[in-house]
């Protein structure tokens, strides 16, 4: 009875500190957008995700990346809890591109405890998703496509690891991106086809059993336009979800040489953010980005940090 008492509290503040915004439907971390850029103009990237982080929005661009690159970001959140990125990816000339990433999620040092109040140690909990992303041009610099590849893995376990629960799964991603010009393009992106945790609970309970956990199947459209202005560029993202979910997103980017500043309203709260761009000693170009992210469910504000460094 202690141990279903301190599970079900832990799953219960996992769900609302990470759920926020997607209806505490499994996959909410694969929900919440990545890298400063996109996630500083509201997540609207499906029509562009030409950068080292765009494989999550829309696999579609990578056809058009013109550099290798290697990418980190790092997330400050409320609630103890983590959000993290490192991936890379790569053009293959003439007409693909590739990518890999990790991203993790979770929180860290949950005290349990047990019916009578008692403490019983530290609990962890974190959620792994592995991409393996592929894309390819269909008509050369018009319209392209890709997919994503993603393990899924999800732990929870006390300090000296006496119980764990565990889940594991595979899903994928289907884009499509289509540059009417130089000034216009469109991208759709089918999420979390098949994606699934799936679970045993034999080591926690007496009477444990077999768990599939469903991640909702969504959609996105959306446009990108540079405006007549050159320097100012907007984006637009609609997306819908199986479990009846809308959003819109919507996000403005402003370009100088080297430097961006970016403004952003995903579906129910504001974004901003801004970044830098310079040349190392050694060549390597560097890309320095930063996005706010307001409070969705009074959970606080989020700052996110993101480092491209292409060669």
């Amino acid at each position: 009875m202690n141990k279903i008492l301190v599970w079900l509290g832990i799953l219960i503040w996992i769900t609302v500190a990470l759920a926020g915004g997607n209806g505490g439907h499994a996959g909410s971390f694969l929900r919440i957008g990545l890298g400063a850029r996109g996630m500083a103009m509201g997540n609207a990237q499906v029509a562009s995700p030409i950068n080292g982080f765009g494989f999550y929005y829309n696999p579609a661009g990578l056809p058009w990346l013109k550099d290798k690159s290697v990418n980190f970001s790092y997330n400050f959140l409320s609630l103890d809890r983590q959000f993290n990125f490192i991936g890379f990816s790569t053009p293959l000339k003439p007409h693909a591109g590739f990518s890999l990433g990790w991203i993790y999620s979770g929180v860290d040092k949950i005290m349990g405890y047990d019916s009578g109040g008692h403490e019983t140690g530290e609990i962890n909990h974190g959620l792994h998703a592995f991409y393996f992303s592929f894309g390819i041009m269909i008509i050369p610099n018009r319209l392209s496509a890709g997919i994503n590849a993603k393990f899924l893995l999800e732990n929870i376990s006390n300090q000296e690891e006496s119980y764990k629960y565990k889940g594991k799964g595979f899903g994928g991603d289907f884009g499509v991106m289509l540059r009417v010009n130089s000034w216009l393009s469109f991208g759709y992106q089918l999420k979390d086809i098949n994606a699934s945790l799936k679970s045993n609970t034999d080591d926690i309970f007496d009477r444990g059993m077999t768990r599939e956990n469903k991640f909702p199947l969504s959609n996105r459209v959306g446009l990108y336009l540079i405006t007549p202005l050159k320097w100012a560029r907007v984006a637009y993202d609609f997306e819908w979800s199986d479990v009846g979910e809308e959003k819109n997103h919507l996000g403005i980017e402003l370009v100088v040489p080297d430097a961006a500043l970016r403004l952003g309203y995903d579906n129910d709260h504001f974004t901003f953010g801004g970044g830098l761009q310079f040349t190392t000693a050694f060549g390597i170009r560097a890309n320095l980005n930063y996005a706010f992210v307001s409070s969705i469910i009074d959970e606080g504000v989020s700052h996110i940090f993101t480092w491209e460094f292409a060669f």
